[in-house]
């Protein structure tokens, strides 16, 4: 990520420096819930970086996980790190919306995360349609976020929705 960071804006230059404590720490806080979700496929809607879809699959590789990813730079970058890290994962090159109407993918999923994508009440939206019954969606909370109704705080800047 270092090296395609900055180049097909990935992150901003300045938390390069800071990649492992901004980011990938950030997205290893699910952890926990990601395992304690029910068994089945896990969707990262918007996942841009892989983040944090990639260091979830790679902290949890008995999951599958779905790279969803519109923008073909990014998603190509995905389709890269998913086949060296040999990930138990694939990118999809789609929208949250056309996800939704993809039969293969609707109510397809145990766990749906989302980082950076929308405000928390529309990411939780985006979300939906992918889930499976009794599955958990996950957003990141930024620092002066509310948490939406519906949902409630795990972890520090987490939130969960069923």
């Amino acid at each position: 990520m270092r090296h395609h960071g900055t180049r097909i804006d990935l992150v901003a230059p300045g938390d390069l420096k800071r990649l492992e404590k901004r980011h990938l720490d950030d997205s290893l806080k699910a952890l926990a819930l990601v395992e304690g979700a029910p068994a089945g496929p896990a969707i990262d809607v918007g996942s841009g970086a892989g983040l944090p879809g990639v260091p979830l699959a790679i902290a949890g590789p008995g999951r599958w996980w779905r790279l969803l990813e519109p923008r073909s730079r990014r998603a190509a970058f995905l389709d890269e790190v998913v086949r060296e890290l040999d990930l138990n994962a694939e990118v999809v090159r789609k929208s949250s919306q056309e996800a939704a109407g993809d039969p293969t993918l609707a109510a397809a999923h145990a766990v749906a995360t989302a980082r950076a994508v929308a405000e928390p009440s529309r990411a939780f939206a985006l979300m939906e349609p992918l889930l499976a019954p009794a599955g958990i969606r996950v957003v990141w909370l930024g620092r002066n976020a509310v948490t939406p109704p519906g949902s409630e705080r795990r972890a520090e800047g987490l939130a969960i929705m069923p």
